[in-house]
């Protein structure tokens, strides 16, 4: 476990996370016990990225110019590939502690820091496919678009939860928290317990990124008693709360993600050149 001088993230060593591939930054996260510090780094980082000089074009921010600008250290790499790209359960130990929620795989934590310290709303960024500023899963989910075969079975690209009803979303939420084999077989787990929904191959979210599920059915921390103000909880709305599915209750448990493999000297807003 790393020992530092002080509970300050400038003391942190950050830029050693800066070349590491997805698989290694796990193995570092781990090594490092990077959730051990939640109680004072992650609202650090929060803060930092609220301290970010953001590019504005055309009345939206330039995520690419935004990260450009502010980018420029193997240090600010490192802690920018730790906030995109590793697991955000390798970073944030129960992303179900109320006291931790607003930093959950729901929450783009750069964006975040600067709603919280400089008021900018998530639509104020011009946010498309592989933002470099936003981890995957969750960018799939706040871009995602219905297909034309959806859009022919009535499902409207700008309704909110896209044209399903409260009702049809909560029968989504039942299946796909109906435990499918085991001991355990056909009982059904509490909203909060899993962070997606299975077997929904034959359903409508059988195409959709699992964590537009999560927003719509309003399962995990997307719940109405976990939710926070920093979540993404609408893909249409990236800004809104939405109405609870039902009323208040409360409930309990945790989530996953992906990897893939990384070049230092590509980083996604550099024209050219390599890490200083």
């Amino acid at each position: 476990m790393t020992k530092l001088k002080s509970n300050h993230i400038d003391d942190f060593d950050f830029q050693k996370y800066a070349r590491l591939n997805d698989s290694q930054l796990e193995d570092q996260a781990a090594e490092d016990n990077l959730t051990s510090f939640n109680s004072w780094m992650l609202p650090q980082i929060a803060h930092y990225y609220g301290s970010w000089k953001l590019v504005w074009k055309n009345n939206l921010i330039d995520p690419v110019a935004t990260a450009r600008a502010n980018i420029t250290t193997d240090y600010a790499v490192g802690l920018w590939r730790v906030v995109t790209k590793l697991k955000r359960s390798s970073l944030v130990k129960s992303q179900l502690d109320p006291q931790f929620a607003s930093y959950s795989a729901l929450v783009p934590i750069i964006l975040a820091g600067a709603k919280k310290y400089q008021g900018v709303e998530y639509s104020q960024w011009n946010i498309e496919k592989d933002c470099p500023l936003i981890d995957q899963n969750l960018c799939d989910a706040m871009c995602y678009e219905l297909s034309e075969s959806q859009l022919e079975d009535g499902m409207l690209p700008g309704e909110i939860c896209y044209g399903l009803g409260s009702k049809r979303l909560l029968e989504l939420r039942d299946i796909g928290l109906t435990i499918k084999s085991g001991p355990r077989k056909g009982t059904r787990q509490s909203p909060t317990s899993a962070w997606c929904l299975r077997g929904m191959q034959n359903t409508e979210f059988a195409t959709m990124p699992k964590l537009v599920a999560t927003m719509l059915t309003q399962i995990w921390v997307a719940h109405p008693s976990l939710r926070t103000q920093y979540m993404v909880l609408d893909p249409n709305n990236w800004d809104v709360l939405p109405e609870p599915l039902v009323s208040a209750a409360i409930f309990s448990s945790e989530g996953k993600a992906p990897t893939s493999s990384f070049d230092a000297n590509k980083l996604p807003w550099l024209v050219e050149g390599s890490l200083a």
